[in-house]
């Protein structure tokens, strides 16, 4: 996110101000858009301040990806991120939970999304998900939690609010505070200090605007990201129908399609271990449990004519030459 910038008002609070300025004069009202000093969240047009608004009505647009970040202390960050006009699949990637945890609560069209792939080979080979799908679920690294208070007991801190300036472009203090329980945990970390890139994808399957509702929490401190992308159009590869072994996939027809959410994958159109694993391009449903055939050359690390591959929760798990 970018500094705060300088701007005038001709009060001693912008709850007081009638306008912003862009110079010292107070003869250049800044442009139309939300203004914040920390406290209050105003509305300004070339008529000068509106009112005070609550900042979740300063919806985010979709015109970039959008990075949820502190640089220092704690904090709960919440926004409301305007996905767009254009359906398919919003990306969500949350980084750096092996220096410090982070919670996350994802909620789009009243569907929670709370859990992630981890593009490392680690003691979750498919989904990582807190117990609690319908509540904020804490994500850790082993070793990674020692900035923390509390958390092998599942307690709590009480830490700030921030509300996202889409104006200014910053995260800002709202001067309140919650308590939030660390209780609806991953029940064993990640096994590697660094925890790695966790994705997840959302489908948006209608056109025209829609909002995702966004919560994370920094309870130990500053360290991880959480980005939410623009809706975009999965790649797809051919496959057979679901089968029961690999053995069994190898003996069968490509006679479908299948949609790559990529994870660990780094090339277009080729599949990867760890990589979700849709029907449709917009990631609106997981491919069924089971073992699936495609040619070598979508998947990863296969060099003869087919391979097959196994799904399980969404998750390609295994990758095989035929």
């Amino acid at each position: 996110m970018a500094n705060f910038e300088d701007f005038y008002i001709n009060a001693d609070t912008l709850a007081n101000a009638t306008a912003v300025f862009t110079d010292q004069a107070m003869t250049t009202l800044a442009p139309d858009g939300y203004y914040s000093d920390g406290i209050s969240n105003r509305y300004q047009t070339s008529a000068g301040l509106g009112p005070s608004v609550s900042c979740p009505e300063c919806n985010v647009d979709c015109d970039r990806d959008v990075v949820f970040s502190l640089t220092e202390g704690s904090g709960s960050l919440r926004a409301n991120v305007t996905t767009g006009n254009s359906p398919g699949a919003i990306r969500v990637v949350l980084n750096g939970v092996g220096s410090r945890p982070a919670g996350v609560n994802l909620v789009f069209g009243g569907i929670n999304y709370n859990y992630f792939s981890t593009l490392l080979s680690s003691n979750y080979p498919t989904q990582v998900a807190a117990p609690n799908s319908f509540a904020t679920g804490y994500f850790w690294g082993v070793g990674g939690t020692a900035f923390c208070g509390s958390w092998d007991s599942g307690g709590s801190n009480p830490f700030s609010i921030f509300y996202y300036n889409p104006t200014l472009d910053v995260w800002y203090n709202s001067g309140t505070t919650t308590v939030s329980s660390y209780s609806n945990q991953l029940t064993s970390g990640i096994t590697q200090y660094k925890a790695g890139t966790l994705v997840v994808y959302i489908p948006k399957i209608a056109p025209g605007p829609a909002s995702l509702d966004v919560q994370f929490d920094l309870p130990c401190g500053p360290g991880p990201l959480l980005t939410i992308g623009c809706p975009t159009t999965l790649q797809s590869i051919g496959t057979s129908g679901t089968q029961s072994s690999h053995i069994n996939a190898c003996g069968s027809s490509v006679v479908g399609a299948a949609y790559i959410g990529p994870v660990r994958s780094t090339t277009p159109g080729v599949l990867a271990k760890k990589d979700w694993i849709f029907t449709t391009s917009n990631a609106s449903g997981f491919f069924p449990d089971g073992y699936y055939k495609a040619a070598g050359a979508d998947l990863e690390g296969v060099s003869t004519s087919f391979g097959s591959f196994r799904v399980q929760d969404g998750v390609v798990t295994e990758i095989q030459t035929c």
